[in-house]
Order: structure tokens, then C-alpha cells, then sequence
């Protein structure tokens, strides 16, 4: 597609449901916290993966200190304060594509507060494809469904999975650049949208590439 601001052509009534839920927050909202963080760190010349991993350190630290903090929600502020971000001029880039990005942290905000990430993601390419300068692409698609998937990983598994789930991206045992799969599924000709299966073959594709890693088996105790 032509790269584009993510959040231009979806549905209004999405885009203002999302909107609402990020500006009518606590009297101090935590995702802005997370803004901060990366409008600073881009600033001192970091890049998307290495922002991405101290959000997650960060989010870690504050469950750490305020117990009133769960790990899924930092999950989804997390993705809220990027989603800001990456809106307002964050030059954020995902595979070294800029909308890449904003639809890796659209699809986590969407599944995250308003549980539509798929959802959305099959609405803003079938939207694409009635517009005569672009098209459905796939890998836009799949992207979306990558940041709902990461999000869905964080949030559905419990406070100890949500727990981990950060962790593994703060610690750099996973991240964007080692853990995403190379997107190269193309577009389809102009005004054609994908059919179910196709869009269900992207999600496999996209949910068999992400996973929780199993855990390591602790350690045998010492032979006598």
C-alpha cells in the first residue's frame, strides 16, 4: 500500500472509540509515561527495537514498585503510549518500513482495549482496496495482526504469562528485529480483497511465527 498514517482510513467511530479510551484516562495517565519515554529515547538516536525494549523494561519496573499496577494492563499502556508516539511525528520503523510500525502498535492497541485487532486489521486493507491509489497488502495486514497477536500473548495467559511475556522482550531474548517474521507476502491487484481463507492463512502464518517460548525446565538437583 502507499505508506500511509495508520489511523487516517479506518473507521471514525474506531479511531474515536481508541482515542477516547487513551486521552479519558486516570488524572495521570501511565501510556503518556511511555510516550515520554520514547520521544527521549529517539531523541538519543535509538531505533524502534531498542525503544520498544526499554517500554517493556519500563513497564516491568513499574509493577515492580506499585502494586496496584497488573502486567497486562502495563502491556496495554505500553502499546498506547507508542501508538501516540509513532501519531505524532515518532519515526518509528518496522522491517525499515514506517507504517509497518504504526500497524504493529495499531493491532496491539486495538486488540488490547477494544479486543478488534484482527478485526481491524481486515477492515483498514479492505478500506485499501476501494481506494484507486492503493491496494490490499498482505503485509500490511500481517503486521497488524503481529502487534494484535503480541498483544493478545500478553494479555490472555494470566499475570505470571503477561509477566514473562514482557520480560522476554525487555531482556532482548526476544525483540522486533530477531523475533518477527520477514514480511514478504505481497499485495493483490487493485480493487481484489482478500477472501476468509486467505485471511486465515495470514493469522496462521502470523500466529505460528509468534509464540511464547516454552520455560525452561529447572535445573536437576545434584547426583549424590
Amino acid at each position: 500500500m502507499t505508506q500511509a498514517n495508520f489511523s487516517v482510513s479506518l473507521p471514525a467511530v474506531i479511531t474515536i472509540v481508541l482515542a477516547a479510551i487513551l486521552t479519558n484516562a486516570p488524572a495521570v495517565p501511565i501510556h503518556r509515561e511511555f510516550t515520554a519515554t520514547a520521544i527521549a529515547l529517539e531523541k538519543s538516536g535509538q531505533d524502534f527495537n531498542q525503544i520498544f525494549a526499554a517500554v517493556c523494561r519500563q513497564a516491568l519496573v513499574g509493577c515492580a514498585t506499585n502494586s496496584n499496577l497488573r502486567y497486562d494492563d502495563s502491556a496495554r499502556y505500553v502499546f498506547a503510549g507508542l501508538w501516540l508516539w509513532v501519531n505524532n511525528a515518532g519515526a518509528a520503523k518496522l522491517q525499515g518500513r514506517h507504517d509497518w510500525a504504526q500497524h504493529f502498535i495499531g493491532g496491539g492497541a486495538f486488540e488490547g482495549y477494544l479486543d478488534i485487532g484482527p478485526r481491524a486489521a481486515v477492515t483498514k486493507e479492505t478500506i485499501d482496496s476501494r481506494d484507486p491509489g492503493n491496494r490490499y497488502d498482505l503485509d500490511d495486514l500481517a503486521a497488524t495482526l503481529l502487534g494484535s497477536r503480541w498483544m493478545d500473548l500478553a494479555t490472555s495467559g494470566g499475570p505470571a504469562q503477561a509477566k514473562r511475556w514482557l520480560e522476554l522482550w525487555a531482556t532482548g531474548q526476544m525483540s522486533l528485529s530477531n523475533s518477527l517474521p520477514k514480511l514478504q507476502l505481497g499485495q493483490l491487484p487493485q480493487f481484489q480483497q482478500a477472501e476468509v481463507d486467505r485471511v486465515q492463512k495470514v493469522r496462521a502464518f502470523v500466529n505460528e511465527s509468534l509464540q511464547l517460548p516454552p520455560e525452561s525446565p529447572p535445573p536437576a538437583p545434584p547426583q549424590r
